[in-house]
């Protein structure tokens, strides 16, 4: 199950839920949005669409991290630094936004749960 977690603000986080937990896909605090309601919904969209760009970066730590940005550079989504090298940190993002079109699909994104 894919559900976006609404943190503090405007920040958020997609998950994946797994039988012995949940792995957190991606994380963001965007812009504010007009839709305080859901300030989560489109920068979910621009994940599940692409619309942006992609930037593998090594953490210093031996791990991998994501970073997807607006064309003005602005960070709309990140991931956690835990992937062991570039190629399977790109294979995230992709995992991401599977997730994002998962959660999207449904009308809203996922099982909203307050934290």
């Amino acid at each position: 199950m894919t559900a976006v977690i609404p943190g503090a603000g405007h920040r958020w986080s997609l998950i994946s839920r797994t039988s012995t937990g949940a792995d957190v896909l991606a994380h963001g605090d965007p812009r504010p949005s007009p839709r305080r309601d859901l300030p989560w919904r489109r920068p979910l969209e621009l994940v599940r669409d692409g619309d942006g760009e992609l930037s593998v970066v090594a953490t210093g730590d031996g791990h991998f991290r994501w970073t997807f940005s607006a064309g003005d550079g602005h960070p709309i989504a990140e991931s956690p630094g835990v992937y062991r090298d570039a190629d399977t940190c790109r294979l995230g993002f992709a995992d991401a936004q599977r997730a994002a079109r998962a959660a999207l699909g449904r009308g809203r994104a996922g099982e909203l749960t307050r934290p």
